[in-house]
């Protein structure tokens, strides 16, 4: 039992015996998911569809791997089966509509993965089965330049670009699964299925990972369930208290007062302008004053922060609501004393995938005989090239619109985010002295570390989701407005 004398802002359920013993009753059950599905509704307007998948999973957990491919599979038609906006309004587009089309589409993806799936573990020596991530990145890169220069009529040219989209969303839900493909805790790839873009939510980024970590988190007695889904519960409450924050947060840096905005009933603002609109400044206009530049940044990367946070709370939550006993993907940021522990804290389901599908393979394979360039060597391929490769891929309205290289071009000013990222986390590996915390001092262990991490990546945030309209040398022009220097 906790100490009472301690504090809560969210009491710690998940560890009172008597409320976790509740729980596993069947009011008890009633209440965990009404409670649930009422904070829910405060936080997405999906939340009837989420809380009937939530209780159906409840109460029937046996059954929870076949649930959860019904339920993503009906999360998936409800929500539109994907996004081919961008191919709507192209010549044969009026495919798109069609009812039969995208449901198709997602077939062929899942049907071409199965067997790529079973040839690479039939394969287990062959050219195939030894590096089969890198094969599966290296078709989809080859699919991308196909689609993009070989003349196909309107019709099929949607169909291959419709195709390209889908695979896109689901590559790095195959690559986890690829990797799992020998582990014990790995399911049945039809049972996969269900954790491949899951109606919890996420992104192209597999939240949480793949099928054999959800197999090894996921709750398995009533007991488990309990906790787990407490848990859920005081995430979801932290959501919204973020929520509240962000709001307050945005009202005191950018509100309007004489235009009457207010949130909550809170009217004061600084009338701090946006970050773009500092970025622009530049361009022909009357540049902002340098304070103003950097309390720009600052506030943007405040406000980004907390948003990220709400948004992979909200994520995980509903996984634990599920029975899985996932990690946060965000978990106290601000407290990381070197560049490499922000990252981790920061985003850390998009780390681990940068280290399972990248680190790992360059770290077991190359510069075995130097240990401190094996690691440097193997950051830099997750966190530089692994992290553009991905950010790449994402934006594939991008690569749609301009092409596979002008798309490339377009993408300088992430490379050199990437590259700078990179090095910087390697750096501070190699760098970092593991001496105990009982031998720094307070100020040094809270203040003046995690002040310089904040520092490096506000700045680096600059550089990070670029207009791709702007060139490099337009953000360096920003960088050094922030020190009050004017170039030509």
């Amino acid at each position: 039992m906790p100490s009472q004398a301690a504090f809560r802002l969210i009491p710690a359920l998940d560890t009172y015996p008597k409320v976790v013993a509740l729980a596993q009753t069947i009011p008890g059950k009633i209440v965990v998911l009404v409670v649930y599905a009422f904070g829910l509704s405060l936080h997405t307007g999906n939340w009837l569809l989420i809380s009937m998948i939530l209780a159906v999973l409840t109460f029937f957990p046996r059954y929870r791997a076949p649930l959860l491919v019904c339920a993503t599979f009906i999360a998936l038609y409800l929500g539109g089966w994907l996004n081919f906006d961008i191919l709507a309004n192209i010549e044969g587009g009026e495919l798109i509509g069609r009812a039969w089309f995208k449901p198709v589409v997602i077939l062929v993806v899942l049907l071409f993965f199965a067997g790529y799936y079973r040839l690479v573990k039939e394969k287990k020596g062959g050219w195939l089965g030894k590096r089969p991530i890198r094969n599966l990145i290296l078709f989809y890169l080859g699919l991308i330049c196909l689609a993009s220069t070989v003349p196909l009529p309107g019709t099929l040219w949607i169909a291959v670009w419709a195709v390209v989209i889908v695979l896109g969303n689901y590559l790095w839900y195959f690559t986890y699964a690829l990797l799992d493909r020998q582990a014990k805790e790995t399911p049945h790839l039809g049972v996969q299925t269900g954790h491949f873009l899951p109606f919890w939510g996420g992104s192209n980024v597999p939240f949480p990972k793949g099928a054999a970590y959800l197999r090894r988190i996921e709750a398995k007695t009533p007991e488990q369930l309990a906790v787990c889904q407490l848990k859920g519960i005081k995430l979801l409450a932290w959501t919204l208290v973020l929520t509240l924050v962000s709001g307050m947060l945005e009202q005191i840096f950018y509100g309007n007062p004489e235009r009457g905005d207010s949130f909550m009933g809170i009217t004061l603002s600084m009338g701090i302008p946006s970050f773009n609109s500092v970025l622009h400044s530049g361009a022909g206009q009357t540049p902002y004053p340098w304070y103003m530049n950097w309390l720009a940044l600052l506030a943007s990367f405040c406000v980004k922060m907390v948003n990220f946070s709400v948004w992979g709370h909200g994520i995980i939550a509903t996984s634990r609501m599920a029975g899985y006993n996932a990690l946060r993907n965000t978990y106290k940021p601000l407290q990381a004393t070197t560049i490499a522990d922000f990252w981790n804290r920061y985003y850390y389901y998009f780390k681990e995938l940068l280290v399972e599908n990248f680190f790992y393979p360059a770290f077991l394979r190359y510069f075995k005989k130097s240990p401190r360039l094996r690691l440097f060597f193997a950051t830099l391929a997750a966190a530089g090239f692994g992290n553009v490769l991905f950010h790449y891929l994402r934006d594939i309205d991008v690569i749609i619109t301009l092409g596979p290289w002008q798309a490339l071009v377009a993408f300088h000013v992430y490379l050199f985010y990437g590259i700078v990222l990179g090095t910087a986390i390697g750096l501070s590996q190699l760098l970092e002295k593991k001496r105990p915390a009982e031998q720094q001092s307070w100020l040094t262990r809270r203040v003046m570390k995690p002040t310089a991490v904040i520092v490096f990546y506000c700045l680096l945030s600059i550089f990070d989701n670029p207009d791709r309209s702007m060139v490099l040398s337009d953000y360096f022009s920003f960088l050094l407005r922030l020190f009050n220097i004017h170039p030509e």
